[in-house]
């Protein structure tokens, strides 16, 4: 059976539509299906904890943007084995980007059905105050959380979605909190080793490249299970800030003092020095930090559609 998860107001009905083409293929009338569609925040995460356990599951197609894909891998819970395939259907789609998803989902859908190969993809996992959540793009603190609030928050995103331009939210977002972003002093541990660092800009770890509708704030990650890249933005003038990120599109922003990007099994964000509340973000969904400890998940899940070449852990 084929399971079909639709966020219909993702990329401003841009999934809804894309599942009705699909509805029109002859490959979508000759298989044995089950359609389910979301119908408020968190709508994805309690369809998918009911149907993890449905007999004879072929796949789990996921038609929505990045912050649905969030909620339904936190609903399948430790049910690694069950293949999913996402046709990405949102504004940023950084998910697809990073692991090399066909542009074209009606290619996307023919080959979920006429190939049952599937990819490892090993997700984050974040603890805090003894809860534990999965993420599948990037957990950032600080400036792209901000960056996301007020895309997320804005009037204009509706509008850019419905003329094609939804990723130039994210840069009228960006200018927007740079003017009123404040830098932070913050405490890490990576893999047992403490940093401090003063006049941080943000700090972010990511599974892919890919964050903010295509900025390549990452270059040197890859998907392998071992590893995530950490990047650190700090001692950096607001008046550079904006130069920085203009070289993000092609990763040239590791070149500029102040850009530090490591890699860890496990990264504690501990202390924040800050008079005010701080966000975080994950997935592009945001909420007020606190602290955390972040790993990835040694069991991965399974990814039908992709392109990408899974890499060692010494690469």
């Amino acid at each position: 059976m084929y399971i079909f998860i639709i966020n219909p107001i993702a990329g401003n009905g841009k999934a809804k539509r894309i599942f009705s083409q699909i509805k029109e293929t002859k490959q979508y009338h000759k298989i044995n299906k089950k359609v389910f569609v979301t119908k408020y925040n968190g709508h994805a995460e309690e369809i998918a904890k009911k149907i993890v356990d449905f007999p004879s599951i072929k796949v789990l197609i996921v038609i929505s943007g990045d912050g649905t894909l969030h909620e339904v891998i936190n609903g399948m819970k430790e049910k690694r084995h069950l293949p999913i395939a996402f046709i990405p259907g949102g504004s940023g789609n950084d998910f697809a980007r990073g692991n090399q998803i066909m542009k074209n989902p009606l290619h996307i859908f023919q080959s979920i059905i006429e190939d049952e190969n599937a990819s490892p993809y090993w997700i984050g996992t974040f603890h805090f105050n003894g809860t534990k959540r999965h993420f599948v793009n990037s957990i950032g603190i600080g400036f792209d959380a901000e960056v996301a609030k007020c895309a997320n928050e804005s009037v204009m995103k509706k509008w850019l979605n419905t003329i094609g331009l939804g990723r130039l939210i994210y840069l009228f977002a960006l200018i927007k909190t740079l003017f009123r972003f404040k830098l932070f002093d913050v405490e890490l541990g990576l893999d047992g080793k403490r940093y401090h660092y003063k006049k941080c800009l943000m700090v972010l770890a990511g599974n892919h490249q890919y964050i903010g509708g295509g900025l390549k704030i990452l270059p040197d990650a890859t998907i392998q299970e071992k590893y995530f890249s950490v990047l650190i933005i700090h001692g950096v003038s607001k008046r550079k800030i904006l130069a920085l990120f203009a070289t993000v599109l092609w990763g040239g922003h590791t070149k500029f003092p102040g850009v530090s990007i490591l890699k860890a099994e496990e990264l504690n964000i501990k202390q924040i020095k800050l008079n005010r509340p701080i966000y975080y973000q994950v997935d592009g969904e945001t909420a007020i930090f606190k602290a955390c400890t972040i790993t990835k998940e040694d069991k991965p899940i399974q990814i039908m559609g992709t392109k990408y070449q899974v890499k060692s852990a010494n690469d």
